[in-house]
Order: C-alpha cells, then sequence, then structure tokens
C-alpha cells in the first residue's frame, strides 16, 4: 500500500500520516522551526509590556500633587526704635516702596531743636579755633568779634525772656485747665446731690423731673473726663514748650561764651594748650551734631528692603515703639481691622508667634514683605528621602492655572503634625512667576 502524506498547517503542527500495522494510518506530529519562533516572540512582547505597564504605572503614582502657597522671601515688621507720638504715615497697604524710603515720622520738633543748637555749639567752637590758629587780627576784625559778642548777648537776652514768657503762658494754661477740672466736679457734685434729696426711693417727685436731673448727673461725669483729659494734654504740651525754651537759652548762653572767648583771644597769641582745647571743643561740639543727627533720622521709619506694603497698623496721633503702636481711645484710632500677614504654616515649637506683635492693642506699625516670592509645599513624610536641594518640581498657581519650573531651596526637617499625618516644609525657588501671582496664592507641586 502507497504512503499518502497530508500536512496540517498552521502555527503549532504539521501531521505526517503512514499506516500502522493493522492497516490504520499512524500520526505523527513535528513542530517546525518557524512557528516556535513566533511562539517566543509572542511572550516576549507580553513581558515587556507588562514591564513596561509597571515601570509607567510607579512613575506616575510617583508624581504626587502637594498643597503650597506663595510666601515672600521676607516679612518684617517694622517700629520706631523709641516710643513718641506719630506724626505721619506716607505709605498705605498694597503700595510698592524702595529701599530707604521714607514710611512714617515721629513729631520731631524738640530733636531738631536740639540738633540746631548742637550746629550752633560747632560753629563757634570752630570760629574760635579759627580764630586762635590764625594770625593777630586787624582792627575791623575785632570790631566784628565786637559785633558778634553783642549780637550773642542779644540773643540771650531774648531767648531768657522768651523762656520766662513761655513759664507764664504754661503755667496760665495749667491753671486753667486745673479750674475746669475742679468747676465740673462742683456741677456733678451738686447735681448729684439734688438727685440724691429729691429722687431718692420714697421720693414722691414727678418721675420726668427725676430722669432728666439723672441725665444731667450722666453729663457731669463725662465733663469730668473730658476736663482731666484736657488737663493731661495740657501739662504735656506747656511741658515741651518750656523745654523748647530752656534749650533756646542753654543754646545762647553758649554761643555768648564762645564769642567772648574768641575776642578775648583775638589780642594775644594762642598758646599750643589753648589750641589743643579749642580741637577738643570742636571734636566734641561735632559728636553732639552727629548725635542730635541720628536722634533726628531715627524718628524717620524708612524701608531697609524693596519690597510691598502688606499692612499699616497705626496712624497719626497714636503713639509707636519698640513693642508697637499703643492705640488710644478716640475716632482716630476706630480703624477698619486688618489681616495679618499670610502664613501657611503654624510657627516652630518653643517660638514666640507674638514677638514684636504686642497685646491685642499693640501691633507692628508697618509690616513690609519683599518683592521676591518663592514657592512653600507642605509635603507628605513619604516623598521626603527623594527630595533635596536641587531637586526639580512643576510648580502650578491655582489662581491662574499656569505652571512654571521650580527648584528645591531648602527642606526644613521640623515635622508639622496634620491631624495625624505628619508633613514637612519644602521652600522652591521660581526664577519666573506668571504674571498676577500675589503672596498667599495657593499652588499645587508636583516632584519628579
Amino acid at each position: 500500500m502507497a504512503r499518502v502524506q497530508a500536512r496540517v498547517r498552521g502555527m503549532n503542527a504539521a501531521a505526517d500520516l503512514t499506516p500502522s500495522a493493522g492497516g490504520h494510518p499512524l500520526v505523527k506530529k513535528e513542530f517546525p522551526h518557524s512557528s516556535v519562533r513566533q511562539l517566543l516572540v509572542a511572550v516576549a512582547i507580553l513581558s515587556g509590556g507588562s514591564v513596561l505597564a509597571y515601570f509607567t504605572y510607579a512613575d506616575v503614582s510617583a508624581r504626587s500633587s502637594f498643597v503650597g502657597a506663595v510666601q515672600p522671601r521676607q516679612a518684617l515688621n517694622l517700629d520706631f526704635t523709641q516710643t513718641g507720638r506719630i506724626q505721619d504715615v506716607m505709605v498705605r497697604a498694597g503700595e510698592h516702596v524702595r529701599k530707604g524710603q521714607p514710611l512714617a515720622t515721629q513729631d520731631q520738633t524738640i530733636a531738631k531743636a536740639t540738633l540746631a543748637d548742637a550746629k550752633a555749639v560747632l560753629v563757634a567752637a570752630q570760629a574760635k579755633l579759627t580764630a586762635l590758629q590764625s594770625p593777630a587780627l586787624t582792627d575791623s576784625a575785632k570790631q566784628s568779634l565786637d559785633l558778634q559778642v553783642a549780637k550773642a548777648n542779644a540773643q540771650l537776652t531774648g531767648a531768657q525772656k522768651a523762656s520766662s514768657d513761655a513759664a507764664v503762658t504754661a503755667n496760665a494754661e495749667v491753671a486753667q485747665a486745673q479750674q475746669a477740672v475742679t468747676d465740673a466736679q462742683s456741677t456733678y457734685d451738686a447735681d448729684n446731690r439734688q438727685l440724691a434729696t429729691l429722687c431718692g426711693t420714697d421720693s414722691t417727685t414727678d418721675k420726668t423731673f427725676c430722669a432728666n436731673l439723672q441725665a444731667q448727673v450722666r453729663k457731669d461725669s463725662s465733663a469730668i473726663a473730658t476736663a482731666n483729659a484736657n488737663l493731661t494734654h495740657t501739662k504735656a504740651s506747656t511741658a515741651q514748650l518750656r523745654d523748647t525754651a530752656a534749650n533756646a537759652v542753654t543754646s545762647a548762653q553758649s554761643t555768648l561764651a564762645l564769642t567772648q572767648n574768641q575776642r578775648a583771644a583775638a589780642g594775644e597769641p594762642a598758646s599750643p594748650a589753648d589750641v589743643s582745647s579749642a580741637q577738643s571743643s570742636v571734636a566734641s561740639a561735632q559728636s553732639d551734631v552727629d548725635q542730635a543727627q541720628h536722634t533726628v533720622d531715627q524718628l524717620t521709619l524708612t524701608s531697609p528692603i524693596d519690597g510691598v506694603i502688606a499692612n499699616v497698623g497705626g496712624v497719626p496721633g497714636e503713639l509707636d515703639g519698640t513693642t508697637g503702636v499703643h492705640g488710644f481711645a478716640g475716632p482716630q484710632s476706630m480703624q477698619p481691622a486688618q489681616a495679618p500677614a499670610f502664613s501657611l504654616f503654624p510657627p516652630a515649637a518653643g517660638t514666640d508667634s507674638s514677638q514684636n506683635t504686642g497685646t491685642a492693642n499693640q501691633h507692628p506699625l508697618v509690616t513690609l514683605v519683599s518683592s521676591e516670592s518663592d514657592a512653600v509645599a507642605q509635603v507628605a513624610e513619604s516623598a521626603m528621602p527623594r527630595l533635596k536641594p536641587g531637586t526639580k518640581a512643576s510648580v502650578t498657581v491655582n489662581a491662574l492655572r499656569q505652571t512654571v519650573d521650580g527648584t528645591v531651596d531648602q527642606v526644613i526637617p521640623m515635622p508639622i503634625d496634620q491631624s495625624g499625618a505628619v508633613e514637612y516644609a519644602v521652600r522652591l525657588t521660581v526664577e519666573h512667576w506668571p504674571e498676577g501671582t500675589a503672596p498667599g496664592m495657593s499652588l499645587s507641586v508636583v516632584f519628579p
């Protein structure tokens, strides 16, 4: 019987049919090399896809988004170094300022008068030194010195009279204010006695009359408070008037003494000791001028950096010093409440969050933030191991829906407990913020 061979085509096998001993065909299976290669390629494709899918998932899952906020690089609370009355506030919240720009001033009346006196003393001391170092003076020069002595005498006489007049005026004003307090108290006592006598518990006096009398007693009490406040103000203003007049007298006395010394020394050569003494006087007078100028400068609050005014916490008339603004009762102090500068994270443990902010009635005069801002993200502890300075990130300003590149500048290793979850603050530098970005805007930060 002839051999019959048949092929079954397919990917997996081919059949070679030959008869068996019993006359039945015998099937023998063979796998060609091409089919094996196809199978291996399919397995490799499936394996590669699984690995790629795994790493894609791992990469996507690692790109977690964290909340953050735009935070100025610097936030400064500014106050005067000495407590004094605010004279002028020259900026408003939201205003851009430059380094060295004046922000506010205190009352400079006394300080400027002291500076003028110190300068006058310096000029006189320098003139004396010049006279001692110069050759013998001519008659005309001596006459000029005589005129200066006479002028200094006239100035001293005028200053003494002004001081005496200031004392008289001050005493009269204080006495008048004190009398107003006394009168107000007497009126109150009289009306209060009448109220107790006519409108007591068992009184039958007309109720309308008693109600009017009670209202008058309240007005009398308010008048006492007003009179006392006016008395305090009058005493302070008159004391300042006396001080200014006394300073003028002291300055005139110094000028007269120096001009007299110059005139006395003009007729004879100066000794080395006299020259040395005059030089010391000039140096001392210059030191006084420098100190007086420094005092005047301290009465002007200037911006230490380029920045933006975040808040103004005082108005002219209030007191300000190293502990902040001391508000006073009155219509001028009733300003709308303003929120403090933005802060994303709570203060670290052990810090005093009220430092330089005062009590509820004491707060910084000016809060200033820098023009440059950073991104500060609140990162979960699981992401911390892969973050270090220089790590790149994508920073999205949520309000503007714009994304920019950021670089980790600082990883702050101070844990923040957020309802049981531990998180950390990470500060990032952003070279170019989108236009319209403002401090406090929320961010979404994605690390690679």
